[in-house]
């Protein structure tokens, strides 16, 4: 019997589970749909993403707080306390190798007691275009339970670079300036709960950390010298 486990893998557990059903249930070809649709509750539609996530990627990264690398979390903590200003060309040079690598930590501030799981997916061929989930949730026994309803961004590096060449050092001075980049570079996911592609300001916090242990990681695992592909 397990006696410990994190949310990430309750997380895929449960969505294992719930994709094991879909093919019981469905053809095969239909299984694979309804992994990439999701269906039911939000807990069940990301699951089984990331479960299908994991199956592709085989084995799926991730990196927990308090685990095996402390530098990313140590650094990425760093640069999130730091104005955007300062962190806003860190968050350019995102890249990502695999097509799925996952991050928990610890909630703050009001999310004080939650687990927080930062999926970032690869849906394309580009290493410079990221989509971020975000889970905020806790255990019960050995079963993940949702305390927010998961959102999901995606995020340009490609596009959010080339702005920042245009702009110049208005970026490093301004606010507004890295602000309108990053916005220019990042859009909301409809997802049930915010089907109108907006979130709260913290649950943008989430993503922006979520993305800077992956732009940490792509600085410190040599990433950020795989090509840009995209284009603003």
């Amino acid at each position: 019997m397990d006696t410990e486990i994190s949310f990430a893998e309750a997380m895929l557990r449960r969505g294992a589970a719930l994709l094991e059903a879909d093919a019981a249930a469905e053809a095969a070809q239909r299984a694979d749909e309804a992994a990439m649709a999701g269906t039911g509750e939000p807990l069940e539609r990301l699951a089984r993403l990331l479960a299908h996530a994991a199956a592709a990627e085989a084995p799926l990264l991730v990196f927990s707080e308090g685990g095996s690398r402390p530098d990313l979390f140590d650094e990425a903590a760093r640069q999130s306390a730091a104005p955007l200003t300062g962190r806003v060309g860190l968050l350019a040079r995102a890249r990502q190798a695999e097509r799925a690598v996952m991050f928990e930590f610890d909630g703050t501030g009001p999310l004080t007691g939650n687990r927080i799981v930062a999926a970032i997916l690869r849906p394309e061929e580009r290493p410079d275009l990221l989509d971020a989930y975000i889970a905020v949730g806790r255990l019960r026994g050995t079963a993940a339970e949702l305390t927010v309803v998961p959102a999901a961004l995606r995020f340009d590096a490609a596009a959010l670079a080339r702005t920042l060449a245009m702009i110049g050092a208005a970026a490093e001075r301004s606010v507004n300036a890295a602000g309108a980049a990053l916005g220019h570079a990042a859009s909301m996911v409809a997802m049930p709960g915010h089907e109108q592609g907006t979130a709260p300001a913290a649950l943008l916090d989430l993503f922006w950390h979520g993305l800077t242990l992956s732009s940490v990681r792509a600085r410190r695992d040599g990433l950020e010298g795989m090509p840009v592909q995209g284009s603003a």
